[in-house]
């Protein structure tokens, strides 16, 4: 079974210091090493993953089309690009066509950094056009600068997914970046993907093992959240979680298959 990190970020080379100083000026956290596509292959040779899901995310409705263009020109032998997409982008079916007409298979999404509620009639429209035809992965809970208002909060999160249960959809952090508490009392059961990015090391082990049993390991997968956080580092706490090898083989790999059935090289 393949490892895949379910949950990654790189930048084109040319905007990738620009696209930093943004995100250090937010996060206030410093990135494990400069997140190009050159040096995220690295990483991966060195930490064992065989392939990592690339998740852009277009801060502006003017950033889709680019970014997507930037997107379909990645090399796919090690790399499973998802697409951008954004609530207020004037003709988003037409973008949604252009990545499945390229074989993408998911997007990404992050309301704080693109600047959309959950409840407006842009995001509900966004959802309508998407329907089950991309895999949607949903930045949830907290940002590492805490928020005075957490719009993607895992009450929220579950109110939306009873709304759209038609979605194919992971909510990061499993479920609420430092809201696991409210992820127990809301999310777990939905029928929604949980991924553990940027979470085994924030939240208690005892408090993941219980989240991840009670909502089901069908339903979680394994992402580092690269740069934040280095992928061999990740894959050591996930280990060390303790759960028995067909079920981290499961959420190393093989949940994301099952949920993404992304086309993969013949020999991957």
């Amino acid at each position: 079974m393949p490892i895949i990190d379910a949950h990654t970020h790189v930048f084109p080379d040319k905007v990738v210091d620009t696209a930093m100083a943004t995100l250090l000026e937010a996060y206030q956290a410093e990135p494990v090493v400069r997140p190009t596509v050159d040096n995220l292959l690295a990483h991966m040779d060195r930490s064992g993953v065989d392939y990592s899901v690339i998740c852009p995310v277009a801060t502006r409705p003017q950033q889709v089309d680019s970014i997507n263009q930037w997107i379909l020109s990645l090399p796919r032998e090690r790399l499973i690009p998802f697409g951008a997409l954004h609530p207020h982008h004037p003709d988003s079916e037409s973008q949604i066509q252009t990545l499945l007409d390229a074989g993408i298979r998911g997007i990404k999404l992050q309301p704080f950094f693109q600047g959309f509620t959950l409840l407006e009639e842009a995001t509900q429209r966004l959802m309508e056009q998407i329907g089950d035809r991309l895999f949607i992965i949903m930045h949830g809970g907290d940002e590492i600068v805490p928020q005075e208002c957490v719009e993607p909060s895992p009450q929220r999160m579950a109110a939306f997914v009873d709304r759209h249960p038609y979605l194919r959809m992971c909510i990061a952090h499993l479920g609420g970046y430092m809201l696991w508490d409210e992820v127990e009392r809301h999310l777990v059961g939905k029928p929604v993907y949980l991924d553990l990015s940027y979470t085994l090391h924030h939240a208690p082990q005892n408090q993941v093992r219980r989240i991840i049993a009670r909502h089901g390991i069908s339903r979680v997968l394994w992402g580092s959240d690269f740069p934040w956080q280095s992928q061999t580092e990740a894959l050591e706490a996930i280990r060390h979680l303790g759960l028995p090898c067909g079920e981290l083989d499961e959420v190393l790999g093989g949940n994301f298959l099952s949920a993404v059935q992304p086309e993969l090289p013949a020999n991957g």
